[in-house]
């Protein structure tokens, strides 16, 4: 294996080796085409950068002349003939000063007076981008139509009078232009070491460059410049002697040739061979530490990735897969671990169904503990009573209850255990029953029977939970309502001909909490129909989609809306609008309410 391991490796060092070969060719050649677009864009920047100084002095100089010389009588003409003399050394060719509204008033070139530059949409869209006083522009247009001379143009506004300075080049004087901009620029422009450049004609004479001895002759090698200049190829050629990359740039009639000395274009690979050959002197000494090393890293690794793999599913990640396959000892391994996997959560699937099924049982249990036949004493005319349960998850801790003492004494209990789920709802039935109990022993002591029930509760309470509660017991014949609030919201009561109110009165501590705990009791007295409604915080605290809580005023403001209607209907409204205020929000707790009018 080591024998075939060596033999690839040295495979691999040829290719590598022809590989480099090729992209230090392309190399080359990409520099010397990079180089001549490179220096192209340089001077033709470097001939705009120069009009951009000049125009707008001259701009500046057309703009007094306009204020002083104009009120004159002197011509606007004169004042462009001037410029013209002034600046033609400076590769002018023409001179047009447009009106505001775009019309050539004054022109070197007399076919160009009267001009409407709107007419020629290339021209109007010059006109565009001469919106700032800073800005020149430049732009390759025909002024007249789409079929005459194009011409290299700049512009810029006339400050004062708001008018446009345009200087036109034509081709010649273009070229001319660049042609002095190229022989002061390239004459002592490298790139490289030994790379340079030279501008020729139409005709391949040389006209600048660093090749000074034959500037004036014309440039030769075994190759059509003109067909290089179309195709974008760089060609190998003796140039004056020096074997070279050569690369050839139209510009106009005019051609930019960038020369590269092949000895400087391939130091780069000589680098490459002597690396090359250390690199195989020093991957032959490591190579055998190397591939034990190897093997021996590629258990370990498998290893690794097996472990995290197995500790992600220990923390919790069921839908994770142990994939190392790279042999068939961790196939075999990854396999097992995966079908363990698939089988536990089989196994939790169908926990999680039988824990569904007896929490919907619970559920069940739980609403027939509490009272849910209406109306509950049918033969009882001296009040109507309704309430109603809805747990936040399958079972809750609120609770409430009603139920007569004797003929002449009607309890009522709306209590809240803090918590929620089975545990809330086993403390709830203890809490239920023990009320009761303790109601029907006390009757109207209430505070004696919520003291002994709070006794009780903490004695059996390890889980630390506790219960908020509202218990009264009305006297039916007289309407008095003896009552304790343990912890609980307050009721809220609507005395007949009235409207709802929060009840607030005596409030004593929550139950199951502290056994030393005091409980003092309150009363109120009830006429014929008086209302009374109780619910949990459930109610008040729900809360919308925006964190917003229902809260006390919305539940008034209900009840006082549907206060003549029956109790299930003053209930059902109260529900109605919590529903319509929480819309889609899940439900965090438990809505307990009853709804309770004394008839007298």
């Amino acid at each position: 294996m080591l024998t075939i391991v060596i033999g690839a490796f040295f495979a691999l060092m040829i290719v590598a080796v022809f590989f480099a070969f090729f992209q230090e060719k392309n190399n080359a050649r990409s520099f010397v085409r990079f180089s001549l677009e490179g220096i192209d864009y340089f001077v033709t920047e470097r001939m705009d950068k120069i009009r951009s100084m000049s125009i707008p002095e001259e701009a500046e100089w057309m703009d007094e002349y306009i204020i002083n010389d104009q009120a004159k009588g002197i011509p606007l003409q004169d004042a462009v003939d001037k410029l013209f003399s002034d600046v033609r050394s400076g590769y002018i060719s023409e001179v047009d000063l447009v009106s505001p509204d775009g019309i050539i008033i004054a022109s070197t070139v007399e076919e160009n007076i009267g001009l409407d530059l709107h007419s020629n949409a290339q021209s109007a869209e010059f006109l565009c981008l001469l919106k700032d006083d800073t800005d020149v522009y430049s732009q390759y247009m025909a002024l007249r139509s789409p079929d005459s001379e194009q011409m290299k143009y700049y512009g810029t506004l006339v400050p004062g009078y708001g008018g446009i300075l345009l200087e036109g080049l034509d081709q010649e004087t273009y070229a001319e232009y660049k042609k002095a901009t190229f022989s002061i620029t390239i004459d002592n422009k490298k790139f490289g070491r030994t790379g340079y450049f030279l501008y020729l004609d139409n005709n391949l004479r040389i006209l600048s460059g660093q090749a000074l001895l034959h500037e004036g002759e014309i440039f030769t090698i075994p190759y059509d410049i003109r067909e290089l200049a179309e195709s974008g190829d760089i060609v190998k050629a003796d140039v004056y002697g020096v074997p070279s990359y050569v690369g050839v740039l139209a510009d106009n009639n005019n051609y930019i040739v960038a020369v590269y000395s092949l000895s400087e274009a391939w130091e780069a690979w000589n680098f490459t061979i002597i690396v090359f050959f250390i690199i195989d002197c020093v991957v032959l000494i490591i190579l055998f530490a190397a591939l034990r090393h190897l093997i021996r890293r590629h258990v370990e690794r498998g290893v690794a990735i097996i472990n995290d793999s197995l500790a992600a599913i220990s923390g919790g990640d069921l839908e994770k897969r142990v994939d190392f396959r790279d042999s068939i000892e961790f196939d075999e391994l990854s396999g097992g671990i995966n079908y363990t996997v698939d089988r536990l959560k089989e196994l939790i699937k169908e926990a999680e169904g039988r824990i569904d099924a007896e929490l919907a049982l619970a559920a069940e249990i739980q609403k027939s503990i509490l009272p849910h036949v209406f109306p509950p004493f049918p033969d009882r005319n001296e009040f109507e009573l309704y309430a109603c349960m809805i747990p936040a998850k399958e079972v809750g801790g609120d609770f409430y209850d009603f139920f007569l003492i004797d003929d002449d004494h009607l309890a009522l209990v709306m209590a809240d255990v803090s918590g929620k789920g089975l545990p809330a709802a086993m403390f709830m039935v203890m809490s239920k029953d023990k009320l009761r109990h303790s109601i029907q022993e006390h009757g109207t002591d209430v505070a004696e029977a919520v003291r002994e029930v709070n006794s009780e509760l903490c004695k059996e309470n390890d889980a630390g939970l506790f219960v908020t509660i509202w218990v009264g017991v009305l006297t039916i014949s007289t309407g008095h309502m003896d009552y304790v609030d343990a912890g609980h919201d307050y009721p809220a009561i609507c005395r007949s001909g009235g409207e709802f109110v929060i009840e607030k009165d005596v409030h004593c501590s929550m139950v199951g909490a502290m056994s030393f705990t005091e409980f003092r009791a309150g009363a109120f007295d009830l006429k014929a129909g008086d209302i009374l409604y109780l619910y949990t915080d459930g109610v008040t605290e729900a809360i919308n989609a925006f964190d917003e809580m229902f809260r006390m005023e919305r539940m008034l403001d209900v009840l006082n809306r549907n206060k003549d209607a029956s109790v299930q209907d003053i209930d059902a409204a109260v529900r109605a609008a919590i529903a319509g205020f929480v819309k889609d929000a899940p439900q965090f707790d438990d809505t307990t309410t009853l709804c309770f009018r004394y008839k007298g």
